[in-house]
């Protein structure tokens, strides 16, 4: 069974303002508890939650992982004993999650006032409280590194907290909703340093992200290693994520005029590369999640979108979810195609772009890490 484009609905373009930026008095920090679960937004003298400090999904209201209603076992207003916090005021930026892919479009999103100016106050997050904690995480230490930060630098409290004063700026970037430029540019200065400018479309052969080597995850195809071999063969080189360094996979879409994958958060990578990547993926269905449409809408870039009829799910063992491709020989040989016709084919407006990104480079005079 051959590939077929998938249904890629327009996006909206990104937003050329910059977010919201709340200041508020006297507030409440409720991190996770046994009694509540997951973590609350910030709340006010009031009572009332900080709509600066939720993150939302989609076009909806509905809080993708805070709780937005007061304590029930506090009708009073929350008790005397919760402490006040240490330093005067706080920067407030949202959750630490430290899953890849939610690490780069919920958590990093709300880390665009770093871009022009280390923050005065220090950061607050819902985070690990302990060093140890962040260090499974290399992908995390590395991106907050490149903004000048230790996760030491990351605030949080393991117990409610009141604040004096907290500065609470919106997200520039909403899974599957909206996408501001100034996340753009925060990305690609993070960046910057993984490469240096004269190695961007350095490197003709095409490479392949697999998750053939992943023991467990969110979703993967039972059966991409026939595939793999089918590409390796056709001289494609297979490359696994989870076995490079942040940087490493910063350079790898920089310097490849082609990369494909399976469909999943190292592709979302590209939002650290240059503009105009070329990019082809291979999804379990004929439907995108908006978020992808989002980054490839911030970034520039070329990207296909390619499902096989007849994909099926199978058991997910230590996934979220398993499918297994009908025909994974024609799955090999449609990917082969669309990228041999894309390696040619321009990226519309990458010439603009690309010559204003090599004079950043140039200008901040960063070379490969």
């Amino acid at each position: 069974m051959t590939l077929r484009d998938c249904r890629t609905p327009r996006t909206p373009r990104p937003r050329r303002d910059l977010p919201a930026v709340r200041t508020v008095e006297n507030v409440l920090y409720l991190p996770h508890s046994e009694a509540r679960g997951q973590p609350s937004a910030l709340f006010d003298a009031a009572r009332r939650f900080v709509p600066e400090s939720v993150d939302y999904r989609g076009t909806g209201t509905t809080p993708s992982w805070q709780r937005t209603d007061w304590p029930h076992d506090w009708p009073d207003g929350s008790p005397m004993d919760v402490p006040e916090a240490p330093e005067e005021t706080y920067l407030f930026l949202g959750g630490a999650h430290l899953h890849y892919g939610h690490f780069l479009v919920t958590t990093l999103p709300r880390f665009w006032p770093l871009l022009r100016a280390r923050p005065t106050a220090p950061i607050l997050c819902y985070a690990p409280a302990h060093e140890a904690l962040w260090q499974p995480y290399r992908f995390a230490i590395d991106i907050l590194a490149r903004l000048g930060l230790d996760v030491r630098d990351i605030h949080a409290f393991e117990a409610p907290m009141r604040l004096r004063r907290a500065i609470v700026p919106a997200p520039a970037f909403q899974e599957e909703g909206f996408a501001h430029a100034v996340f753009r540019d925060l990305c690609r200065e993070i960046g910057a340093g993984c490469y240096a400018p004269d190695e961007v479309d350095a490197e003709e052969r095409p490479a392949y992200l697999a998750k053939t080597r992943l023991s467990g995850g969110v979703r993967r195809f039972a059966n991409e290693e026939a595939v793999t071999e089918i590409l390796a063969r056709e001289g494609v080189e297979i490359l696994h994520p989870e076995a490079m360094s942040f940087s490493e996979q910063v350079r790898l879409f920089a310097r490849r005029r082609m990369v494909a994958g399976s469909l999943g958060s190292a592709l979302h990578t590209a939002l650290f590369a240059p503009p105009g990547r070329r990019v082809v993926a291979l999804s379990p269905g004929p439907a995108i999640n908006p978020t992808f449409l989002l980054v490839d809408a911030l970034c520039g870039n070329s990207v296909a979108y390619l499902h096989q009829p007849g994909t099926a799910e199978t058991e997910p063992g230590t996934f979220g979810s398993q499918q297994a491709l009908t025909d994974p020989r024609a799955a090999a040989e449609g990917l082969l195609r669309r990228m041999e016709r894309m390696a040619t084919a321009p990226v519309p407006g990458r010439g603009v772009l690309s010559a204003a990104w090599s004079r950043l480079g140039r200008m901040a005079g960063r070379g490969p890490a």
